[in-house]
């Protein structure tokens, strides 16, 4: 391979390898982003949990009464397990 061609060839692989390093800089970035925002939002769900919690010791809720809103409000797809655990988690406090 002659002189030129190597050069040619060591300029693509710099450039290769810069495009590489900035896309990591970019994704390391955005992943800063997105976990700030889930930090954020797990602390206000926590929040909002402790002052639900406080709240039902002095006006309790039935479980079976959110649960059957929550089924209301979905359609009752099937896909409010999760929801319907945090239910009982908060009104068993």
């Amino acid at each position: 391979m002659s002189d030129f061609m190597m050069s040619q060839v060591q300029g693509l692989l710099n450039k290769v390898s810069d495009d590489i390093d900035r896309m990591g800089k970019t994704t390391s970035s955005q992943l800063d982003s997105v976990l700030g925002a889930i930090d954020d939002l797990a602390a206000n769900i926590f929040a909002t949990q402790a002052v639900l919690a406080i709240l039902l010791k002095k006006h309790p809720v039935s479980a079976e009464e959110a649960k059957a809103w929550i089924k209301e409000q979905t359609g009752d797809q099937g896909a409010t397990p999760k929801a319907n655990a945090i239910v009982d988690l908060i009104t068993s406090r």
